[in-house]
C-alpha cells in the first residue's frame, strides 16, 4: 500500500467527522512508492460529531460542494503575493502535495450505497475533477480563487496553455479526450472525459487522480484517488482519442476563467431543474451529482431593509455572530449557500471564502481582499520596511525581524545573533496560526543550523518561510507567567478609511516562565506560547485549568501593581498602554493605506497581539485577520465578545450608511477613534 502516513493524513475538511474505513490496494504490477507492506482495512479516525446526524451532515456537505461556483479572478493586488510576485514554483508544489494528501479517498458516494460497503460512511468522496477542485480550494488563499462544481470540461477551458509531453512539470494537468461507447449518451463538452495531475515519478509518466469508481483486484484497478504509474490507460466506457497536456501556470498566476463559452460563468443560482453545461457528468468515470437550484431573478442588496439576509461561515464561534444579527431581525442563509452572492452581509473566517469578483454594491463582507499585507507575518515585515524606506519612519514597536526566505536577511539575523552569543530567537511560520510550527532556539549556532541547514538538521522550513525575531527574553509576568495582550481594531470602512480601537484582554500561559536549555520540552511550550489554542491543549486544562488562561485587563493591572511594577498614583496602566497601541495602529495605517484595497462594503475586525517586557516597553507580535471569538469558558470573554461583535456591526452599518459614508458614527466607550481619513485625522497621542 501507500505509505502509512498518507493513509492516516487527516482529511482537511474539518466539519466532516467520522471513523472512515479505507481500503487501499495496489494496481496490478505497480510498485509501491515506499517499501511498505500491503495494508487493508486501515482505520482512520477523523473525530466525532455533535448535534447533527452523520448522514445529514454528509448530505449537507455534498450539497455544499455541488453549489460551489468558480470564484472570479481577483485583481492582481488582492491575489496572494500579487501576480508576477507570486512564488509560483512553491505554489505548484503545494498543489501537488494537496492532491497527494487525498490518496485513498473513494470515488463517489453512489458506488458505495450498500451499508456493508467499507466506504459507505466515508466522510469524503472525490471523482477526477473533484480532486482538482478540492486541492485548489485548500489553497484558495494562495491561488486567489476556488473552482466551482463544474467538471473537467470547464477546467480544460480555464487552462489554455497546451504543452508537449516533454514540457510537463509536476502539477500540470492531463485531460483525456474520448468518445463514449454507449449509443445515445450525451458527449462531454470538448469530449473531455477525465483529468489527472501529472507528477512524473520514477516512471516519468506518473499521475495522481481518481480514475476508477470501484476496485477490481483482477484487473488491478483501485477505486478513488491513487497514484498511477502512467497517465495511459484503457476504459470500458469510452474510447480514448487523445491526451491533452495543459500547463497549470494560468491558475498559478491567479486566472481561472473560460476562454470560449458564454455560459461558462453561471449565475449563483439557476432555474429549478437546469444545470450548467459544465456540471459534472454522472458517468462511470466522472460521477458528481447534479445540483437542483431554487432561486432566480436579480438580487439587489439592502442591509438597511426590514429583514436583511446574512451568511456566516462555520467556525470561530459563528453562533455569536448569528445571534447578534438575528436579534436585529436579520435572516441567516444555510451553510450550503456558501457560494451564493444573494446576501446583504457575509461573515467568514478567511478572505478566500469571499468572491470579490462578484461583490455587489450594497453588500458587506468582513475582510479587505488584500489584508494579508498586515495580517501575514512576512508581509507585515515587508509593509513596514517599505514604509520606512519611503518615509524614514521607523516602527518602534516591533522586535528585530528577518525573513528566512531572503538569504540577505538570514545573514543579517546571524550577524545580530553572533553579536550576542547567548541570545534567544523565535521562528514563526509566515502564515502560521495557533502557535503551529513555531520554534525557539538559543545562540548563534542553533540559529545558523535552522537558517543554513547542512542537511543533518531538523525538519524543513515551512512553505513560505519563517519570520525570525529576537525573542523577548525578559517579558513582564503575571504571577510568574508570560502573557500577551489582545486588542482590536475595527476597520469600519475603507472609502474613506475609518479605524477604531477597542481594548481586549490578556492571554496568560498556564506554566511558569523560565528560559530552559531545551525549548522542545512540552512544558516549555505551555510556558512560552501564549496562544489560547496552545493553552487549551495543556494536559490539565479540562480537569482543573479551564478558562484560567484568560485574564481581564483589571485582573492584570491588579497583579502588576501588587508586584510594584506600576504605582496606582500614576493612574491606570492601560491608559498609557492603550495610547501606545493606538500610536502603533496609526503607524500601521500610514504604512498600508496606500496599498489596501478600497471599496464600499469592505470592513475588517482585526486582532492585535502585543507583549510587554519588564521595562513596560510595548511590542507588537502580530495582527490577526480572524481573531478568535470563542468564549473559552471565560467569564471575561462571555461578556466581551458579544458586546464587541454587536457594537462593531452597528458601527460598520452606520459608518457606511448611504449619504453618511464620510461621517463618524457616535462612538461608545471603550471604542476610540484612531483614523478618520475623511477629515485627515490620525491619532498622534
Amino acid at each position: 500500500s501507500f505509505h502509512r502516513k498518507q493513509q492516516q493524513r487527516r482529511i482537511s475538511t474539518s466539519c466532516l467527522r467520522q471513523v472512515w474505513r479505507m481500503e487501499v490496494l495496489l494496481p496490478h504490477g505497480q510498485a509501491p512508492p515506499a517499501p511498505q507492506s500491503s495494508v487493508k482495512g486501515e482505520l482512520v479516525t477523523v473525530g466525532s460529531v455533535e448535534g447533527e446526524s452523520l448522514q445529514d451532515r454528509f448530505l449537507r456537505f455534498r450539497k455544499e460542494r455541488q453549489r460551489e461556483r468558480a470564484l472570479a479572478r481577483r485583481s492582481v493586488k488582492a491575489s496572494a503575493g500579487g501576480g508576477a510576485n507570486r512564488d509560483v514554483d512553491r505554489l505548484r508544489q503545494r498543489f501537488v502535495d494537496a492532491c497527494k494528501s487525498y490518496v485513498g479517498v473513494p470515488y463517489g458516494r453512489r458506488y458505495h450505497e450498500d451499508p456493508a460497503d467499507p466506504d459507505h460512511n466515508a466522510p469524503l468522496f472525490l471523482d477526477c475533477c473533484a480532486l482538482v477542485r478540492q486541492a485548489v480550494k485548500d489553497l484558495q488563499e494562495d491561488f486567489g480563487f476556488a473552482i466551482g462544481r463544474w467538471n473537467q470540461a470547464y477546467q480544460f477551458e480555464t487552462l489554455p496553455i497546451e504543452l508537449e509531453f516533454e514540457q510537463l512539470r509536476p502539477g500540470d494537468l492531463i485531460f483525456v479526450e474520448g468518445q463514449y461507447y454507449e449509443k445515445g449518451r450525451s458527449p462531454q463538452r470538448h469530449d473531455i472525459v477525465h483529468v489527472e495531475v501529472f507528477i512524473g515519478g520514477e516512471t516519468g509518466e506518473a499521475t495522481i487522480g481518481s480514475r476508477w469508481s470501484r476496485s477490481d483486484s483482477g484487473s488491478g484497478k483501485v477505486r478513488g484517488v491513487q497514484v498511477h504509474p502512467s497517465y495511459k490507460y484503457e476504459s470500458k466506457n469510452y474510447e480514448i482519442l487523445k491526451y491533452h497536456f495543459r500547463s497549470l501556470d494560468t491558475w498559478l498566476q491567479g486566472t481561472c476563467r473560460s476562454t470560449s463559452y458564454d455560459d461558462s460563468v453561471c449565475p449563483t443560482t439557476l432555474p429549478k431543474g437546469l444545470k450548467s453545461v459544465f456540471d459534472a457528468d454522472d458517468g462511470d468515470e466522472d460521477a458528481s451529482d447534479h445540483e437542483q437550484t431554487d432561486v432566480t431573478g436579480a438580487f439587489v442588496p439592502n442591509a438597511y431593509s426590514e429583514a436583511p439576509v446574512f451568511y456566516v461561515g462555520e467556525g470561530n464561534n459563528w453562533k455569536a455572530v448569528a445571534q447578534v444579527l438575528e436579534a436585529r431581525g436579520w435572516r441567516r442563509l444555510p451553510f450550503e449557500w456558501s457560494s451564493t452572492s444573494r446576501f446583504d452581509l457575509k461573515w467568514v473566517e478567511c478572505r478566500g471564502q469571499i468572491d470579490y469578483g462578484r461583490h455587489l454594491d450594497g453588500q458587506f463582507v468582513n475582510h479587505i481582499p488584500n489584508n494579508d499585507i498586515i495580517t501575514a507575518k512576512a508581509r507585515l515585515v515587508e509593509t513596514l520596511r517599505n514604509h520606512e524606506a519611503a518615509t524614514g519612519e521607523n516602527f518602534k514597536w516591533h522586535p528585530s525581524s528577518f525573513l528566512s526566505e531572503k538569504k540577505s536577511d538570514c545573514l543579517a539575523a546571524l550577524a545580530e545573533a553572533e553579536a550576542s552569543t547567548d541570545s534567544t530567537w523565535i521562528l514563526k511560520p509566515s502564515r502560521g496560526l495557533g502557535g503551529k510550527g513555531i520554534e525557539i532556539v538559543r545562540g548563534a549556532a542553533a540559529l545558523r543550523e535552522r537558517l543554513f541547514p547542512d542537511g543533518n538538521g531538523r525538519g524543513p522550513s515551512p512553505t513560505e518561510g519563517w519570520v525570525v525575531q529576537q525573542y523577548i527574553e525578559r517579558p513582564l509576568l503575571l504571577q510568574g507567567r508570560k502573557f500577551d495582550i489582545r486588542a482590536y481594531c475595527l476597520v469600519a470602512r475603507t472609502e474613506p478609511h475609518l479605524w477604531i480601537f477597542h481594548p481586549g484582554y490578556c492571554k496568560v500561559a498556564l506554566e511558569p516562565y523560565s528560559l530552559p536549555d531545551d525549548f522542545s520540552d512540552e512544558r516549555a511550550r505551555f510556558a512560552h506560547l501564549t496562544n489560547a489554542c496552545v493553552q487549551r491543549s495543556h494536559p490539565d486544562y479540562k480537569s482543573s485549568r479551564r478558562g484560567q488562561h484568560i485574564w481581564s485587563l483589571q485582573q492584570a493591572e491588579a497583579d502588576i501593581i501588587s508586584c510594584n511594577k506600576w504605582l496606582p498614583d500614576d493612574g491606570s496602566i492601560w491608559e498609557k498602554l492603550h495610547k501606545e497601541m493606538k500610536l502603533a495602529i496609526a503607524h500601521l495605517f500610514r504604512a498600508s493605506s496606500g496599498v489596501l484595497e478600497r471599496k464600499p462594503g469592505f470592513f475588517d475586525l482585526l486582532g492585535f497581539d502585543f507583549m510587554l517586557d519588564e521595562s513596560l516597553q510595548l511590542h507588537l507580535l502580530e495582527v490577526n485577520s480572524n481573531p478568535a471569538m470563542f468564549f473559552d469558558s471565560s467569564p471575561v470573554l462571555e461578556e466581551l465578545v458579544p458586546r464587541l461583535l454587536s457594537t462593531s456591526l452597528d458601527l460598520v452599518l452606520e459608518a457606511q450608511r448611504p449619504g453618511r459614508s464620510t461621517e463618524v458614527p457616535a462612538l461608545q466607550q471603550p471604542f476610540e477613534l484612531v483614523v478618520e481619513e475623511a477629515s485627515g485625522f490620525i491619532f498622534q497621542g
